[in-house]
């Protein structure tokens, strides 16, 4: 009895521990989907039409500010509020479902870039949270592109 007591202890460990590892896998995995299905959107605008909606930025005590994307450079984190590109009518953060039916928050940044030697233009990341009751975790997936006016460059991780 004690070996079977044992040995079906170690099986429930087993199957929580996949469980849980699948339901996150699942969630990043539909969260890169909606970070991906956003992205698209941005690849098919002219250049010009890469933009947000300044009225639609949260409040520098969101999440949107407060903890960012990792791929934003410092200048960029400390001119969230002000140093995006806008102009345009595409919304700084979005509440969808995703096709797992869970909520989800997908943020978009978009600031002006001139790499090196390169022509002017922007670049735009992506990211998604997932939205559990009112609370918005931290981001599940992100995606940047760099665009100009003659090509597109990605980069997704």
């Amino acid at each position: 009895m004690t070996f079977l007591a044992i040995a079906i202890g170690a099986l429930m460990s087993v199957y929580t521990s996949t469980i849980l590892s699948m339901r996150h896998t699942s969630i990043e995995g539909n969260a890169l989907t909606l970070v991906d299905k956003q992205m698209e959107v941005f690849k098919t605008l002219p250049y010009a039409q890469i933009a947000l909606d300044s009225t639609t930025a949260p409040s520098s005590s969101d999440l949107y500010a407060t903890s960012p994307p990792s791929n934003l450079t410092s200048a960029q984190r400390s001119t969230i509020s002000g140093g995006q590109r806008t102009g345009g009518t595409y919304a700084a953060t979005q509440a969808v479902t995703g096709p797992d039916n869970r909520a989800y928050r997908v943020d978009t940044y978009i600031f002006a870039n001139t790499p090196a030697g390169g022509q002017a233009g922007v670049q735009v990341t992506v990211a998604a949270r997932l939205v559990t009751g009112s609370t918005v975790s931290a981001i599940r997936a992100q995606a940047v592109s760099a665009f100009d006016v003659g090509m597109t460059v990605d980069a997704t991780n």
